[in-house]
């Protein structure tokens, strides 16, 4: 007797899920602590960016690009003073709103040095770069002492690949903003847009539509070692070079520039050329299929200042991670769900199954629509709970079952002899049993062998004479019928009362006693008719049909049958009833086929058929014979399943038009043989030839 509590009966049926739940969750919790699968969710979110739709072009950004053709043109590298000077004249006489140089310039290259530093002096809205970690670089004196520097560094992260922007770092002179973050406050502040502070503390500032806050180490797959105190926001990038419009140095230097190209923009100029080394893997490196240039240093701090301008002026959102306590809850409950799904799994296995699809759609596609509104969201740990979870509760609950099979198997062994004792006993009064039931099914079997036997008999007796074809004047007639089992369910007959001959050729559904017995009952009907002189096709299938249908529903069957009626009379041919098609062969071996589907309706299937009874007129020529059949011939299969067919039956017939019906019957029955071969006979077969003699 159970004398457990509820609680302990709850407990010890779910014993196995609140033990996989925190053991799966502690276990991932602590992986992602220690940073194992951060390069994993990178990649999976890195897909998003290559998933999402693709983000217009920002007007407001032009870059000038410095690629291998534009060294060679400038012919030296660092590219000189002089050069630098004419490149920033011919792009301000467009005047644009501001221009970053991203090419370091803290020492003179001649020629050119004292034009240079003069085009840096009367060039308020340039903006040059220095690097504020690591090996620091400085700035150009002449913009550093107007306050016109920002730092152009880029944080990678453990794969190398930048996902991050840098907003504000400390530098010896201060607090010093970043390169495109820079150019971006400055083209705001014309419009009146100004950093205001919503949380000093936390270092939380509002500009325009947008609102900063700082990445932590308490936000995503980040440490605190990896932010080293600087202020970082994740990149939402726009996209590649193509995202913004674009020029050569090459043609600026020549004046090629389209008219208003630079105007009210803020332009970019930097290097992509391979060999100066300023080129970074980004997100859109993490294409599985299709291998993809790194992305210029320019193209990265351009993405920069489209993000915050887009931020502040429309809305666009920021791109913030989820904090760790929330994807460490999301890590718990998606362990949960999955152990739970598993525990079902014996019982209701489709569930299971479909839970774990449901869950992983949700995780993929909860997660890519949170990207698109602005949200990193954790992926791969929460698959990665769901799957161990289910696979460990699966498991448990795999070896649960294992373990009561086995108990039992104990339990049913200790008793195996006594049940071994007792079914012996049973088998051999079932064997008696068995043996009086043969005796009685040998009785059985041999009355019923008897039975059909008389049936084939009577079915053979009544099928037309040799000499009552032979008395018929002007048609040359032969007939053949097998049947497939020992009674058929095929018909045919011909009768010749008052110079009028009737053909008839039915199939009945199915085989054995029944359908033989109405074979017979068909014959009889049909000789009753044709003796009473009805020639009507209407009246005649009806009366026969009315006939067959009320004798079929006392015998309680559901056969029927189809059934064709030919009249000849001197040439002329009249065809009622549904069955095959009939076959008219002309002189030279010309075949018509007449299609009886519209001609009538299935025999004994219903009492009312009038309706659908027609007649198709058919006059023969000297020589032009009909040739009809049951389904048995068309569909006869060989060994390798292959079906004799219509086309074939055609041919053969086409071959020997000229003989006599016997030698055209004969024809058609060998070579359905030959095709058929070794195959079994799975229906009737039946065939009635009529020529219309010379």
């Amino acid at each position: 007797m159970n004398s457990d509590t509820p609680l302990q009966a709850l407990l010890k049926r779910w014993q196995g899920v609140l033990l996989i739940t925190p053991f799966v969750a502690g276990l991932i919790i602590a992986g992602s602590y220690l940073g194992i699968f951060r390069v994993l969710e990178w990649l999976i979110l890195d897909q998003f960016f290559l998933l999402r739709p693709q983000e217009p072009v920002d007007e407001r950004i032009a870059i000038v690009t410095i690629d291998e053709e534009d060294i060679d043109y400038v012919v030296q590298w660092p590219m000189s003073d002089k050069v630098m000077a004419q490149l920033l004249r011919n792009i301000n006489a467009q005047n644009p709103n501001a221009i970053g140089l991203d090419i370091y310039r803290d020492l003179p290259v001649e020629p050119g040095h004292e034009e240079r530093v003069e085009v840096f002096k009367t060039t308020p809205n340039l903006i040059g770069i220095t690097k504020i970690s690591g090996d620091t670089i400085d700035p150009p004196p002449t913009l550093a002492d107007q306050g016109q520097v920002g730092a152009n560094d880029l944080f990678l992260d453990n794969d190398s690949k930048n996902r991050r922007a840098l907003v504000a770092g400390a530098a010896e002179s201060g607090l010093m903003y970043s390169f495109g973050v820079k150019l971006a406050l400055d083209y705001l502040e014309d419009q009146g847009i100004e950093l205001e502070a919503i949380n000093p503390d936390q270092q939380i500032f509002g500009l325009g539509k947008a609102t900063f806050i700082p990445l932590s180490k308490n936000d995503g797959f980040y440490k605190e070692s990896d932010l080293g105190g600087w202020y970082h926001i994740l990149l939402n990038y726009r996209g590649r070079l193509d995202r913004f419009p674009n020029i050569s140095m090459t043609d600026v230097l020549e004046n090629r520039i389209p008219e208003n190209f630079f105007r009210d923009r803020i332009v970019f100029i930097g290097a992509k050329a391979p060999s100066l080394n300023d080129n970074y893997l980004t997100p859109y490196n993490s294409n599985l299929a299709v291998p993809t240039d790194l992305m210029p240093g320019v193209v990265i701090h351009a993405n920069v200042t489209s993000q915050i301008l887009s931020a502040a002026l429309s809305g666009r959102p920021m791109l913030r991670a989820t904090t760790k306590p929330i994807h460490w809850l999301l890590i718990v409950v998606w362990s949960g769900y999955s152990a739970t799904l598993g525990s079902f799994y014996i019982r209701r296995r489709w569930m299971t199954l479909l839970g774990l699809l449901i869950a992983v759609g949700i995780i993929v596609a909860s997660s890519y629509f949170a990207f698109l509104y602005g949200w990193l969201v954790p992926v791969f740990t929460p698959l990665l709970a769901v799957v161990v979870a289910a696979t460990l509760s699966v498991g448990q609950v795999l070896w649960q079952n294992l373990m009561i099979s086995y108990q039992k198997l104990e339990d049913y062994a200790h008793n195996l002899e006594d049940k071994v004792k007792e079914r012996t006993a049973e088998l051999a009064q079932a064997n008696q049993e068995i043996s009086q039931l043969n005796e009685k099914l040998k009785a059985e079997n041999l009355r019923m062998s008897a039975e059909l036997d008389v049936a084939r008999q009577l079915q053979y007796m009544i099928l037309p004479k040799s000499d009552e074809l032979e008395a018929i004047e002007g048609l040359d007639l032969a007939g053949f019928m097998e049947p497939a089992d020992e009674v058929g369910g095929d018909y045919y007959d011909i009768l010749c009362t008052d110079n009028v001959v009737t053909v008839g050729i039915g199939d009945v559904t199915g085989h054995g006693l029944e359908s033989g017995i109405l074979m017979m009952m068909t014959q009889t009907v049909v000789r009753t008719l044709d003796e009473i002189r009805e020639r009507d096709p209407v009246k005649f299938l009806d009366t026969l049909n009315r006939t067959l249908y009320k004798n079929v529903q006392r015998m309680n069957s559901d056969r029927n049958l189809t059934l064709a009626i030919l009249n000849y009379t001197d040439g002329k041919v009249s065809i009622s009833g549904q069955h095959e098609e009939s076959i008219v062969v002309r002189a030279g071996g010309i075949i018509e086929r007449i299609d009886t589907m519209d001609l009538g309706f299935p025999i004994a299937l219903d009492d009312e058929i009038a309706d659908f009874i027609d007649r198709a007129l058919i006059e023969l020529q000297p020589g032009d014979s009909i040739v009809l059949y049951t389904d048995g011939i068309p569909e006869a299969e060989n060994m390798e399943n292959e079906q004799y067919g219509l086309d074939r039956l055609c041919d053969v017939i086409r071959q020997n038009w000229d003989k006599s019906a016997e030698v055209i019957k004969d024809a058609i029955i060998n070579d359905v043989r030959q095709f058929i071969g070794k195959q079994k006979v799975f229906d009737d077969i039946t065939l009635v030839v009529l020529k219309q003699e010379i």
